[in-house]
This record gives C-alpha cells, structure tokens and sequence, in this order.
C-alpha cells in the first residue's frame, strides 16, 4: 500500500503531471491504438462475445503486474471475455517511473510492467490496447488535462462512449480515484474485489437478457410505437450530440457563474464536485436555482431543467416527440443564459450545434409518414381533420355560413389580432436592431466604453440568432407542400421568447391564420426583410469583429 500511497501525493504535488503530447519513452513512442483501429476492433471483438473493458490505473501496473498478466491470458470462472485499457496518463508516468525521474524506489517494479506492456502492444494483443495520444487530447467537460486522476477518468468515459455496448470498469487501488470514477458514473473497484465484481456484473448480464427476449416474443406493438422506432433509428446520433452540447455549455455556466456568486469558495459551496456527468451537471442547477442561477435568468426555467433531467438522465425510453420537446427546451435554456453572457464562446457553438440537431429531427419527421398528432401540444387526428374540411369550400360549409354570418366575422377579426402579434414582433426586433447598430457604430464606440461595447456585441449576436429562428419559421410555412407540423418552429419561436405574454392563440389557430392567402403574401414580404435584416446583422458582425481586433479587445 506503501507504493499506491506514494503514487497518489505524486499526482496530488503534480510531480508526475505531463503535457497530453509529451513522449517520454519507448511506450508513449509507440504508434497505438488510433481512433480509425478502434472502430475495426470494436466490429471484431465485440462481434466474438468481448463485452468488459478494464481500466489500468498506474498502481495496478506496478504492485499486481502478475494479477494483470492472468486477468488477460487466464479465463475467470464465470467471466467472459474482457479486455485490459491502458490510459495514455499511464504509459506517460510508467515511462517516467522507468527512468527513476520521479520515484526511485518504484524504478525496479516500473521497468517489467513497461516491458509487459510494450510486448503486447508491439505484437497488437487483441486482449490490450492501449489509449492514444490522439484520444488522450480530447477534452471532456468538466475535466481537467493538467490531473493525472482525471486523465485516467477521461479515459474511462471515452471508451463508453466509443462503446456503449460494453461495460467499462476501472481498477484502481487509490480509494480517492475510486470515488470520483463512481460519482461520475463509472464502475471502479480495487484489485482485492476486482474479480468478484466480475463474476456479479456477467451473472447480472445473463439474468437480464431472458426479460427483453420474452418482451420481444410476447408483446404487439401498435403502430404508432413502431413509427417511433423507426424514428429513433434515423437519427440515432441526436440525443447524444444533445447530450455532449448541453453538457459542454452547461459545465461552462456553471463553473463561471459559481465563481461570479461565491469567488474562491465556490468548490466548497458546490453541489457536485468536477468531473461532472450531464444527470450531475443538472443536479448542481437545480440544487443552486435559487441562490445563483434563478437571478441569472428567469427562475420558471427550473421546470425546464428537471424536464431536461427527468428524459435525459434516469434511464426511461424517449420517443420522438420527447426528443423534439428536449431539443426545443435546450435551445430555450440556451438561448436565456445567451443574455447573460456567450461564456468565452462556448454558448453561441452550442447552441448552434443543438439547433442543427433541431433542424435534422425535423427534416427527418417532416419525410415521416408518421402522424404527427402526438407532437408537442398532442392534437388528436380527427380534430386535424375537422379544421382541414372546414377549410374545404364545399356546400355544407358554404350553407352553414349563410346561416352563420357573424362566424366569419368572427374569424377574420381573431386572425387580424394574431397578425398583430406577428407585427409586433417585426417592429421590436426592428428597434432593437437599429438601437444595436447605433452602439456598435465604430464612430461612436469610444476607448473607454469597452463594457458597453460588449453588452451591445452580446445583444447582436442574440438577435442574429433570434432573426434566424423567425426567418426559419416563416420559410416553414412558406413552402408549397407545408402542412400543420410546419407552423411549430414559428410558434415555439414566439412562446418561449420575451414576447410571450402577449401570445395568446394556440398554434392551431396561427395555422389556420396564415393559411389564408393574404396574410401569406404578408409573410413573403416579412420573410424578404428578415433575410435583409440577417444580412444587415452579418456584416455587422463581421466589422464590429475587426474593429474590437484592432483595438485590442478580443
């Protein structure tokens, strides 16, 4: 224990702490284990029954390197196949150990579990593989590439990420380590209990597999379950994308405004300590709301927090028209710390990574020929039906209108209030446009206002985003084979924005007024002035760029 003690205040004082791209001998010289080699390993081992992978940490290597040869040549009772991770963090301080630079009394011990390591690595054991530098340089959130500890974590979450299918587990003698791996979701157990775990997680395994296989022979689904299906496969890489987008933004705010809120204290005060997993990320949000982040944006965005942990983070089926509620409730979370700040850029790329995931999961049901009733204010098919043949100008309804004339009267004056709405919109965002260009004007931005500067840059870049959204809406509805589904992108545009308190019409009855043709030949016209606007705000953006470049502040 002498050694895994010694290990551990190396990593703590930094003494073992390397550059992600420094070699330091014949292990991290070695060409391994490159990305592209994985997926081919992935198609093969995964295919011949391998389905455990096991994390080496350093003092495995060094006090157990004879456990580590028979956890990869000997089959364990009851355990199938598994294969051994060696994290890059690892070959680097191995390497280094070898040399004696850093612990001389672990030099004898690091020299044969280099040589053991090198072996297999040389001959491409298909049973170790090793970490590359490639991998190792890729950051995730909430983890930092200057902890040894965390390297070895970011390596655990990397491969269950490149393979969802297996189980990752890490094997490490620090008990520290082993707590962090755990809170973040990873299996971590020591070398004493490593290979009962083992034989738990495969009994596990077989006990599991006989529920699906029964489910599948015994229940029918309806048809509407089998469009969802079938959805799902067609863009399998949105909730993951969403996922990986919603984690790397939200670490960012998080850390940022915990700081603003408590300044050096943060870390004691803060829920969940780093590295965070999305489900913690959003555990911290909503254990700081209150205090920290309901001063930041509106506090009725908690609710959108606890839906995005509810659907995202305790394991329940999401079909379609959750996906498309997560995506639209992201994009409004996003879009509200936007206002705040574009934290060191991370913002803005996030967002526009969750609203091409947006646009792909409506692309994709818009060629479904799945019913869309079920979508985001569930509309059963009938009441579908009913308003398109009351759109139909057939004899019925023409008689029924003779008898009824105040109907259409009626009708007419409720579209003219919802086309109000719609102006209003034009008009705030047109003010608002000519208030930012004004500040931003190179003429009138002096040395001294950098803050305001930066309010004014921030406020561009959410009305870009803003005459982006609205725009596409519009062009939704505008195309000649537009149907119902085409009119949630405007409404949600116009709900979940400052403006909401004045929307006060249901999206069936924003369709059924810009279905009329006149108010139609409005929207081409408002459609024509929101691209010249877009275009406006572009170069715009582009200029104030240079002129802050030039000045020194970005």
């Amino acid at each position: 224990m002498q050694i895994v003690e010694d290990l551990h205040v190396a990593r703590v004082e930094k003494r073992m702490a390397l550059s992600v791209v420094q070699t330091c001998g014949e292990l991290t010289s070695m060409e391994i284990d490159l990305p592209e080699q994985d997926l081919n390993i992935s198609a093969e081992a995964f295919t011949s029954g391998l389905n455990i992978l096991v994390v080496i940490d350093t003092n495995i290597m060094i006090s157990h390197l004879e456990f580590v040869r028979s956890l990869k040549s000997e089959d364990i009772p009851g355990v199938g196949r598994l294969a051994l991770i060696i994290p890059w963090v690892v070959l680097q301080e191995l390497d280094n150990l070898k040399k004696g630079k850093m612990l001389q009394h672990v030099r004898d011990k690091a020299i044969p579990a280099v040589q053991f390591i090198y072996t297999c690595l040389k001959n491409q054991d298909s049973k170790l593989w090793g970490q590359s530098m490639q991998l190792a340089s890729q950051k995730i959130y909430g983890l930092s590439d200057e902890n040894n500890d965390d390297r070895v974590l970011q390596c655990c979450l990397q491969y269950q990420n490149l393979f969802p299918q297996a189980v990752v587990i890490l094997c490490t003698d620090d008990k520290n380590l082993c707590s962090k791996a755990i809170v973040s979701e990873v299996k971590a157990f020591c070398k004493a209990d490593l290979v009962t775990a083992l034989q738990n997680l495969n009994v596990n395994r077989h006990q599991n597999c006989v529920e699906p296989q029964q489910s599948k022979c015994d229940t029918e689904f309806e048809e509407t379950e089998r469009g969802d299906a079938s959805l799902t496969a067609q863009f399998p890489n949105i909730l993951p994308g969403l996922e990986k987008n919603l984690g790397e933004a939200l670490s960012c705010i998080l850390e940022t405004e915990m700081k603003i809120a408590f300044g050096n204290l943060w870390m004691e005060i803060l829920y969940l300590k780093p590295p965070w997993t999305l489900a913690n990320l959003l555990k911290c949000y909503k254990k700081h709301w209150m205090a920290v982040f309901g001063y930041v944006v509106p506090r009725s965005l908690l609710s959108t927090i606890e839906c995005l942990y509810k659907h995202l983070c305790t394991g329940k089926t999401v079909d379609s028209s959750t996906v498309g509620i997560l995506l639209q409730e992201s994009k409004k979370l996003l879009h509200a710390f936007s206002s705040r700040s574009d934290y060191n850029g991370v913002l803005p790329q996030a967002y526009a990574e969750v609203s091409k995931l947006y646009q792909t999961f409506i692309e994709v049901r818009s060629d479904s020929e799945q019913d869309l009733s079920e979508d985001i204010m569930v509309l059963s098919e009938n009441a579908v039906c009913e308003k398109m043949e009351a759109m139909t100008p057939n004899l019925q309804n023409c008689e029924e209108k003779k008898l009824h004339p105040s109907f259409h009267v009626a009708q007419e004056n409720r579209h003219q209030e919802i086309w109000s709405v719609l102006e209003g919109v034009w008009n705030t965002i047109n003010l608002y446009s000519i208030e930012i260009f004004q500040k931003l004007d190179p003429n009138a931005v002096t040395l001294t206002a950098k803050s305001s500067f930066e309010e004014a840059f921030l406020g561009l870049q959410k009305l870009l985003a803003a005459v982006n959204d609205i725009r596409e809406g519009i062009s939704r509805i505008l195309t000649p084979t537009s149907s119902f589904q085409d009119i949630w992108t405007l409404y949600n545009f116009l709900i979940s924005n400052e403006i909401n308190n004045s929307i006060k019409f249901t999206a069936e009855e924003l369709y059924e007024c810009v279905s009329q043709k006149i108010y139609r030949e409005r929207l081409e016209v408002g459609c024509c002035q929101l691209a010249q606007l877009e275009h406006a705000i572009k170069q715009c953006h582009a200029s104030v760029h240079r002129e802050a470049k030039n000045r020194g502040w970005l």
